[in-house]
């Protein structure tokens, strides 16, 4: 064993005569800055210092801010401190260390903002360091390890860089080139946990731990063949008594006189505290700060595990809501809603057991279940997460009932993936929210086809009607008296450029639903009017009117009155030949806005029809309030009348509607007209009109003129 070697003390460079302080206020300019660190060199009254340290400056500044981002650029900056002779003086090491300070502290000036930033700082002053060091130790200055077989371990002969070795903060190693360490300084020694120097020196890989060793010994191969001739990577070191620690390596080859390579230089720093600081702000970011519990990253990081090689065979998934949290917020406040969920939180946790529980929202949380047996086993977890809320929580004196609405997905690994996994249980809690709450809903793929089908239909609807995707067909509204044209239904269908023909009960509802259904109903009472008009001019007085669709949305809009009226001033539709079609549940509510509008359309002599009558729930004293002309008998009624031997239910109920209608002196229509018994047992009954395939299906507006002439005898 060699003599122990006592560590130097530290150097308190604020003590020394060349630290001028403290760095100066954030934003100081780099001439101050220079100025500042000009105190520090060995000649501190010259002029000229300022102006050259302004230089370096700005070359710090450029690599600190260049993209890409190379730190290795600062290392010429620190060798040019070096060779400029502002560092002279009898103890370089400390304008070193000086100089590391105050730039260090000097980030606002430097425009360091933020943490990666910060460690941009860090990586460019290790390089300048670097830079600095090897100024001082280079070829020219020091003679090879080779001929100095007196101090087989000794660096360099040059006093300067001895004492750089011997008092730098930072650590040093002098590696071979088989990986056998040549020297460590004291500072490397106590962060190995090392009193001294062995006799016999080991190899650095016998301090790095097993899982960084496969990278640091490819970097170290890459050094010795120069390719490149420095590396840095962070790697965990194993101290003596086996504690890790985390240290950033610098590693760079040194070459011999003639070129070869010699041995490699590695200075090592401790940025273990920087490393638990990240580990900190990340395990921060990945967890909720009120419950504690993993956040949205850490799913994703579990599913990824699952979803990869080694993972699950099969993994379920349980999306759930609160039902109604909102509220409790809105009515108890904040804090009770907090202390809620913590209490919600609480039984969650029990009834997961060990299944990874997740908060990803507001009041929404995931749990994640590894290898159930097939669906049913993810359902039956799911059924004990519901039992586990089913008490209400007693909280600051109020009782508050939670129930919760679940979304499952349950498959194998090996036919999805992690984000189809978790959208597929976020779509069946949406179905589960939408049937009211408190319930379990698995995910099934027929039925998220066909909403994506609506979806990419509701998706298209605005452009369709600005790109003219659209069409009206007309359907025959015979009078059953004579069978003569009275009029035509104007029925839309869509043109789809991929679809192609659909029909209105494929997305009138989606119109309906996005607001969509406004300028689509604009546009098909401009465009049946005025077809209407260009009857009306060509058949004359007793040309048939023309029958239009409104939609509860459409009356709702405050516009609409005026729209009607519009339209049929810009058409030359006379008001008799333009018949609007409206359900029970558009005035159902007794609106003042919507019955005035429809009292003047009446006034002003346009046809108004109740469609859809007898599927509702409308009394005889609100119908008799309605400016109405006429009520459709809706279809299913009508079609008990088909068969030879005719419903007598049916039968009576039309019969009783068309005596009511007659009684409030209001036409009366039946749809669904498809055989001439329906056609003549209607008549029979004093029906007014029928609409339906007996009497021609809907068709083109060129074609109803000659259905008119014909039914006319013409």
């Amino acid at each position: 064993m060699v003599a122990p070697r006592s560590l130097p003390e530290p150097v308190d460079i604020s003590k020394h005569r060349l630290f001028p302080g403290q760095a100066g206020p954030p934003g100081e300019s780099l001439a101050v800055l220079a100025a500042r660190w000009g105190e520090l060199t060995a000649d501190p009254d010259d002029e000229t210092v300022a102006g050259r340290l302004v230089l370096l400056l700005r070359q710090l500044v450029s690599v600190l801010h260049a993209e890409p981002f190379r730190p290795v650029a600062a290392r010429p900056i620190g060798a040019a401190l070096v060779a400029s002779g502002m560092a002279a003086g009898p103890a370089p090491e400390d304008l070193l260390a000086a100089s590391l300070q105050l730039l260090r502290t000097a980030g606002a000036t430097l425009g360091v903002g933020d943490v990666t930033e910060s460690h941009r700082l860090t990586a460019v002053l290790d390089e300048f360091a670097t830079g600095f060091a090897g100024a001082l130790t280079g070829p020219p200055r020091r003679p090879p390890l080779a001929a100095m077989p007196d101090t087989p371990r000794a660096p360099a002969s040059d006093p300067h860089y001895r004492t750089v070795f011997e008092q730098g903060a930072v650590g040093i190693a002098l590696v071979g080139l088989d990986g056998r360490l040549i020297d460590l300084n004291p500072t490397l020694l106590h962060l190995l946990g090392l009193d001294e120097l062995p006799a016999e020196l080991p190899t650095f890989s016998d301090f790095v731990h097993p899982d960084d060793l496969t990278d640091l010994i490819e970097r170290f191969v890459r050094i010795v063949r120069a390719e490149p001739p420095m590396q840095r990577t962070e790697v965990r070191l194993v101290r003596t008594d086996s504690d890790v620690v985390w240290a950033q390596l610098t590693g760079s080859l040194v070459l011999n006189p003639d070129g070869t390579p010699s041995h490699l230089v590695t200075f090592i720093d401790d940025i273990s505290d920087r490393q638990r600081l990240l580990t900190r702000l990340q395990h921060a970011s990945t967890r909720d700060q009120l419950t504690r519990l993993p956040g949205p990253a850490l799913v994703d990081q579990w599913l990824h595990r699952a979803f990869g090689p080694g993972g699950a065979d099969r993994v379920g998934i349980c999306a759930l809501d609160l039902d109604g949290f909102q509220a409790v917020n809105d009515a108890l406040g904040d804090a009770v809603g907090d202390r809620l969920l913590l209490g919600v939180v609480g039984r969650l946790q029990l009834a997961a057991g060990d299944h990874l529980m997740a908060r990803t929202g507001s009041d929404e949380f995931t749990v994640l279940v590894a290898d159930p047996e097939n669906v049913a086993d993810v359902c039956r977890f799911a059924d004990r997460l519901q039992a586990a809320l089913a008490t209400p929580f007693v909280i600051a004196g109020h009782a508050v009932a939670v129930t919760v609405s679940i979304g499952v997905a349950e498959g194998p690994t090996a036919r999805s993936c992690p984000t189809e996994m978790l959208r597929a249980a976020d779509v069946a809690r949406s179905w589960a929210k939408a049937m009211g709450g408190g319930r379990r809903v698995v995910f099934d793929h027929h039925r998220d086809a066909g909403e994506a089908a609506r979806f990419a239909l509701l998706r298209g609807l605005r452009g369709g009607i600005g790109r003219n995707e659209f069409r009206l067909d007309y359907q025959p509204l015979v009078q059953l008296a004579d069978g003569t044209l009275g009029g035509v239904e104007a029925l839309v269908r869509w043109q789809h450029p991929e679809q192609g023909l659909i029909g209105p009960g494929r997305f009138i509802e989606l119109a309906e639903f996005s607001g969509a259904i406004v300028p689509l109903g604009r546009w098909v009472l401009e465009t049946a009017c005025e077809r209407a008009a260009q009857w009306w001019r060509d058949l004359g007085p007793d040309a048939p009117y023309v029958s239009v669709n409104v939609s509860p949305v459409q009356l709702a809009e405050p516009g609409w009155l005026r729209e009607v009226t519009s339209v049929l001033e810009a058409t030359g539709l006379p008001p008799a030949k333009l018949q609007l079609e409206i359900t029970e549940q558009a005035v159902l509510g007794d609106e003042a806005s919507i019955m005035d509008a429809l009292g003047a359309l009446r006034d002003a002599g346009v046809r108004l029809a109740l469609d859809d009558f007898g599927t509702g729930y409308s009394s005889l004293s609100w119908l008799r309030r309605l400016p109405v002309h006429a009520l459709k008998i809706d279809g299913s009624f009508i079609d008990g009348l088909r068969k030879p031997e005719m419903d007598t239910v049916d039968a009576a109920i039309v019969r009783a509607l068309i005596d009511m209608a007659h009684a409030l002196g209001l036409e009366v229509t039946a749809e669904w007209v498809e055989t001439p018994e329906q056609a003549e047992r209607l008549g029979a009954m004093g029906c007014d009109t029928g609409q339906g395939r007996w009497f021609g299906d809907a068709g083109p507006g060129e074609w109803v003129p000659e259905l008119w002439r014909r039914s006319i005898g013409r």
